[in-house]
């Protein structure tokens, strides 16, 4: 019977070992003139943008996507492997975004990985 119970847990814990996903909710503020980089990812995942602010930000990337997210508005992509993304504010005012990420790897963003 203890042999059985063993097989049955090491089942499960393999079947569980593939499946792992990082879900990050960050609000981040941008100041005036700055930006959030988005490294080269992993691994593809599903990006969630929503502009708090009453400016806009500006997108920048080698992928055929909006350019920017307007005042109080959303915007959102499934960012493929090995792409990466750079939000700017180009405006004299902070702007706060909230940002909701979801992939089987985590991001780097500023050269920090956030979880």
């Amino acid at each position: 019977m203890k042999k059985v119970t063993l097989i049955l847990i090491l089942a499960s814990m393999m079947s569980c070992i593939g499946t792992h996903r990082v879900d990050v909710w960050k609000t981040i503020a941008i100041a005036p003139g700055d930006s959030i980089v988005l490294q080269k990812l992993k691994a593809p995942a599903t990006l969630e943008i929503k502009n708090l602010s009453h400016e806009t930000v500006n997108l920048v990337s080698e992928l055929n996507m909006p350019k920017t997210i307007i005042a109080n508005s959303e915007l959102q992509y499934r960012l493929p492997k090995k792409s990466r993304l750079i939000m700017e504010n180009p405006n004299s005012d902070s702007v706060s975004i909230h940002l909701h990420y979801s992939s089987s790897k985590p991001i780097l963003i500023n050269n920090k990985e956030l979880r």
